[in-house]
């Protein structure tokens, strides 16, 4: 071959790829968006995670095989949390059923998990404003909400008891 064969060749085919469909090349994500939250008045330690998973529904009607996870730290903060997971949309098959499933973790332990299938993606399924409401998992123990405003509570009741003590003697020694 001649060196314009072989360029024009080369510029053959890089003709061809750039005008090549989208399926020889890589999709870009689709997302999930929507609000995590949960029932209980407990505050999170600050070293809480949450943690999202797209998973299609297996025929029995859990859970499967896990499409993508996402994990971030509350950092201290408090629910309600946004989130937007990032998915491939090409290993999707419209003909499944998949599921959004989340777990809120500290220290190793699981605190909160969904308790029911989030059905998402496929179908009529949502894929914006979902709300993942989890439930606490037993035997987790969390402080309740405000919790340390207790303490103040019980200073400021045995503070006014002792001044009405100390009202009292002073009346009573008149």
């Amino acid at each position: 071959m001649k060196n314009w064969q072989i360029a024009a060749l080369f510029m053959i085919i890089g003709l061809v790829l750039w005008l090549s469909p989208a399926s020889t090349m890589a999709q870009s994500p689709a997302s999930l968006t929507g609000i995590v939250t949960y029932r209980e008045r407990v505050r999170l330690p600050a070293d809480a995670l949450v943690v999202l998973q797209i998973a299609e529904v297996t025929p029995a009607g859990t859970g499967g095989r896990v499409i993508v996870e996402q994990t971030f730290a509350t950092g201290g903060a408090q629910p309600p949390f946004r989130f937007n997971l990032l998915y491939d949309p090409s290993i999707i098959d419209a003909g499944r059923v998949y599921t959004l499933q989340g777990r809120i973790l500290s220290g190793g332990r699981t605190l909160f998990t969904t308790a029911s299938l989030i059905p998402v993606i496929t179908g009529n399924a949502p894929r914006s404003d979902i709300q993942v409401v989890m439930g606490a998992v037993r035997g987790a123990t969390l402080p309740p909400a405000g919790s340390e405003l207790w303490l103040i509570g019980v200073a400021l009741i045995l503070g006014t008891l002792g001044t009405v003590m100390h009202v009292v003697r002073l009346a009573w020694r008149r």
